[in-house]
């Protein structure tokens, strides 16, 4: 029977927590979010979330990868005043690229940066040489014997 009363004093609070904690009586839309994730033995796996706030600005992110390594995928920020980025990307033997898509204000369109390229094709290299000098002898003076 104490179960029983306490289970409905329970149930009462959770129903009345906004009004009891001080809250106007209306529920809050504090946002929504929703997420995905697959993986499989061979390595294969994808994820993917959503999230978009109660004032309406939104961010996601979908990713695809195999077994080995290989990763495409993308990210999206909109925010709520309209300012919006869209990234694409892709990551495997050939390095790491992205593309951007946005309309934010003092961004101009232009050419990724370079990118270093380590390939067995690659011409030939001057070697390394060292230049070490000499070490200087060490000379170790005898230890005095606490027995002495």
């Amino acid at each position: 029977m104490i179960a029983k009363v306490a289970i409905l004093f329970a149930a009462l609070a959770a129903v009345h927590a906004n009004v009891l904690l001080g809250g106007h009586g209306h529920l809050v839309n504090t946002g929504v979010s929703t997420s995905a994730r697959t993986q499989d033995a061979f390595g294969n796996n994808a994820f993917g979330y959503t999230i978009k706030d109660g004032l309406g600005a939104t961010n996601s992110r979908s990713e695809v990868g195999d077994g080995y390594g290989n990763r495409k995928g993308s990210y999206t920020i909109t925010d709520i005043d309209g300012r919006a980025r869209r990234v694409d990307y892709v990551a495997d033997g050939h390095g790491f690229r992205a593309t951007v898509k946005t309309n934010e204000p003092g961004t101009a369109a232009s050419a990724p940066a370079a990118a270093l390229i380590n390939s067995p094709y690659a011409g030939p290299v001057a070697p390394v040489v060292n230049h070490v000098a000499p070490a200087a002898p060490v000379v170790a003076a005898p230890w005095p014997s606490p027995h002495q």
